[in-house]
């Protein structure tokens, strides 16, 4: 069965001497490895590895052969559907997109099963990464969001109170539970719950406290998604904007 539809690239990965292997999510798919045979040797008119950069929204046509999800597919033709100017050449843009994508990676790692809002959640963020102007609290929103798009938002009754439990995901007055985290931390958490993407440049806190806040939200989703693990490149971001 041929299929046509958008993706975006979550990952590639050499094979052999010629080949790359590409994670995709696609809107009509779900998420689907692609062997991409003798891309590394360049031929007129074939698909360009660079087309499979992290993050690339792109329009493919493949030909599902079989219901298996172990199969690897192939691409007959793809095609960027936007052409990113900010996202590869913007150090800090490029670091963020490098966090979102291993982020995504975590969060959906089951072939198949597509997903239409939780696929439009996506390109609209990554296109928000590209057009909006710069802010380093944008993973930190992203992550909020995404949160919803996987089911455990937080409650946001009793937002007066002090402290907020990663584990029930709600609110509450006191530390008593290991799970509670209070101070700067959730102050800055409250705040990113209560602005719109379009303000998050509005919001301004130090490095050390950005780290804070990016580490409680990462500790939020590993209690909630057990398989979520550690996020390699949470390293780059904290080189690049110290």
């Amino acid at each position: 069965m041929l299929v046509k539809t958008n993706a975006i690239v979550i990952s590639t990965v050499k094979y052999g001497d010629s080949s790359l292997i590409t994670r995709c999510y696609c809107k009509e798919l779900g998420l689907k490895s692609f062997m991409l045979k003798g891309i590394l040797t360049p031929k007129k008119g074939g698909l360009k590895k660079s087309l499979f950069q992290p993050l690339n929204l792109i329009n493919i046509s493949t030909q599902i052969k079989n219901q298996s999800n172990q199969k690897l597919n192939f691409i007959r033709e793809g095609s960027l559907k936007v052409h990113f100017k900010e996202i590869p050449l913007k150090i800090k843009k490029n670091a963020i997109a490098l966090f979102i994508s291993e982020v995504i990676s975590r969060v959906i790692y089951e072939e198949g099963n597509p997903n239409i809002a939780l696929y439009s959640f996506l390109e609209n963020s990554i296109m928000r990464l590209e057009k909006d102007q710069f802010s380093p609290v944008f993973h930190l929103k992203f992550l909020t969001l995404l949160s919803d798009q996987l089911g455990f938002y937080p409650n946001l009754m009793c937002q007066e109170k002090e402290f907020f439990d990663i584990e029930s995901g709600c609110f509450c007055e006191n530390s008593n539970s290991k799970y509670a985290v209070g101070g700067e931390t959730v102050r800055v958490f409250k705040e990113l719950l209560g602005v719109d993407f379009d303000d998050i440049v509005q919001i301004k806190i130090s490095n050390t406290l950005r780290i804070k806040v990016l580490d409680f939200l990462i500790d939020y989703f590993n209690i909630h998604l057990p398989r979520f693990g550690k996020i390699k490149s949470i390293a780059v971001l904290h080189e690049i904007f110290h």
